[in-house]
């Protein structure tokens, strides 16, 4: 099942791989797909975690999650 995420990205997670998609609902619209293996999701959520920390120590506030 295809979570949407905002901004027309889906996510979907077949037990192993993450698959990001792109779609906006028209016939025409481009279409992207991005697979992300385990160890890409692992240096994902590393960079995100670093992004956080930096972004705390320059006094800059990054985006909520929306959960």
């Amino acid at each position: 099942m295809k979570d949407y995420m905002g901004d027309s990205v889906y996510a979907e997670w077949d037990g192993y791989d993450i698959t990001l998609t792109t779609e906006n609902g028209y016939p025409d619209d481009p279409r992207n797909r991005i697979v992300l293996e385990p160890e890409v999701w692992a240096s994902l959520v590393k960079w995100v975690d670093r992004m956080k920390a930096e972004s705390a120590a320059a006094d800059h506030e990054l985006p909520a999650s929306s959960e």
